[in-house]
């Protein structure tokens, strides 16, 4: 388990699923067909490459207003605290800032999962526009579409989806790079949670990671049924991170 590694892939994870520019202070994501999702649309700023902020915040409020996209910073996972300290710098230009938790779980321990026998879970290559009708709009979430759509360009990416009753009802992607496997996204339809298929997905991926002996696996869980099913599985909580968030304030 290399954290360091696992950390850096957090920040730039977006790289895998969406268009970015590099800049002396960090890195500007974007996707201008689909502007509502965040982890598409963000910089993320490092303290030690920042010196000069202000020039640094209009270039990243110009760059975003300038290709119709609210302007939102990322705080570098590893520099907890920074968005605090350039607090009302923040504020002065436009942004609103808080932090959230994530709780770090890496797989370090054997799976445990019985899975649904109901549920088969493929993985996939290419995508298949029920893939959005069935899971990603039932499921309440289709800016997430041109994200998955994104990612399987990637020959990295790792993706999986849950059938019911030869219906797909489920998914789960990842993606592979520089030796540290990020989960990436993990998805239900509303019609068809509580059945097991975020269980089965989850075993497939853990299963698949250690029959090719894929290392470095991490994922923060949202919630704490998420975080039962992942420890069965054999991740462990290694650390929680607060991660610095800033989004421009509209009027």
């Amino acid at each position: 388990m290399n954290l360091n590694k696992i950390y850096t892939e957090e920040d730039l994870f977006p790289r895998e699923i969406t268009q970015w520019e590099k800049r002396d202070y960090g890195f500007l994501f974007y996707n201008e067909e689909n502007k509502d999702s965040f982890d598409s649309n963000h910089a993320i700023i490092f303290k030690n490459r920042v010196s000069d902020l202000e020039k640094v915040l209009n270039d990243i409020i110009w760059f975003y207003k300038e290709k119709g996209i609210r302007p939102s910073i990322y705080q570098s996972i590893c520099e907890e605290g920074y968005f605090e300290e350039i607090g009302r710098e923040l504020s002065e230009y436009g942004f609103e800032c808080w932090t959230e938790s994530q709780k770090y779980m890496v797989l370090s321990e054997k799976n445990v999962i019985i899975s649904n026998s109901e549920v088969v879970v493929r993985k996939v290559i290419k995508w298949e526009d029920e893939y959005g009708i069935e899971i990603f709009e039932k499921a309440g979430e289709p800016w997430e579409i041109d994200v998955v759509k994104k990612a399987l360009m990637n020959r990295n990416t790792l993706f999986f989806v849950a059938y019911y009753k030869e219906k797909p009802v489920g998914m789960t992607h990842c993606h592979i790079t520089d030796g540290v496997c990020r989960v990436d996204y993990l998805l239900v339809s509303k019609e068809y949670r509580n059945i097991g298929v975020g269980r089965a997905l989850i075993n497939s991926f853990v299963e698949y990671c250690s029959a090719n002996q894929i290392d470095n696996c991490y994922l923060w869980p949202d919630g704490e049924t998420a975080e039962k099913i992942y420890y069965e599985a054999g991740f462990r909580h290694v650390e929680t991170k607060q991660a610095g968030r800033a989004v421009y304030k509209t009027s």
